[in-house]
Formats: C-alpha cells, sequence, structure tokens
C-alpha cells in the first residue's frame, strides 16, 4: 500500500516510522489501495477514516496530539478500520454500517460498535510492535 503523509514536518516524520511496520501487521502492504494520512489540528475526534472509493484511496485523519504514544495508538486505531475496509468486513451504508452482513444504525453505541472492539483491542499492540522495531 502505497501513503502519503501530510502535516508538520516532525510528526510527518513519526508517522511515516510507524507506517511500513502497521501496514505489515495488519495485512495491508500489498493492497493497490492508496492511503493519504492527513494531520488536522481542527479535528474534533483523535482519528477518523473516510474511504474515498473512487479514487482508490483511504483517507486518514489524525489530530496532532503531543503524546506521541497517544498519537501512534490513534493512527493503529484508525489503520485496523482501514484493514476492516479494505477487507471488505467493515462496509459504510447511507444510515450506518454493515460489519460482516449484518447492519449497525449509526446511532449504535460507540464502544459496542463491533469494528471499534476490535480496534480498541489491536491499537495497542500495533503502536508497540511498531516502535520496537
Amino acid at each position: 500500500m502505497e501513503f502519503y503523509v501530510e502535516g508538520s514536518p516532525k510528526i510527518k516524520k513519526f508517522v511515516e516510522s510507524l507506517l511500513p511496520s502497521m501496514l505489515e501487521q495488519l495485512k495491508l502492504t500489498k493492497s493497490k489501495k492508496f492511503l493519504h494520512i492527513k494531520l488536522d489540528r481542527e479535528l474534533e475526534d483523535l482519528g477518523t477514516v473516510v474511504p474515498l472509493s473512487g479514487l482508490d484511496t483511504y483517507l486518514v485523519v489524525l489530530k496532532p496530539v503531543k503524546n506521541l504514544w497517544e498519537l501512534g495508538a490513534t493512527l493503529a486505531h484508525e489503520l485496523t478500520h482501514v484493514a476492516q475496509f479494505a477487507k471488505g468486513t467493515l462496509k459504510v451504508t447511507r444510515n450506518g454500517k454493515k460489519w460482516n452482513g449484518k447492519f449497525y444504525h449509526r446511532n449504535y453505541p460507540y464502544l459496542q460498535q463491533p469494528w471499534e472492539v476490535q480496534a480498541f483491542s489491536k491499537q495497542e499492540i500495533i503502536v508497540r510492535r511498531a516502535m520496537e522495531q
């Protein structure tokens, strides 16, 4: 998976250093899709993923926090969502999302959403492995 990181030089360098390991751990290295990571101070949440299907691109937007561990964990979390989209496990619909073919309305409780449970369960191990390399 090719990628581009947009943001301040220091944080951009940090994110770029983690990406090869994280993409390998999530089995995304051979993906033909493009990954654009944008660091945006105005983002309300810590991170989000937007699949841009017409462009064969995943846009990951991260809030550039000062705590690099937190930034790395958020990156790992959002890349887990990229893997879920890439594998077809998670799909966006008009009124919510589909997980393994089951529909979840957009008002479904955040911490009960199965794709979030999976992302939270993986993020720490992914970032730890990436930082060890």
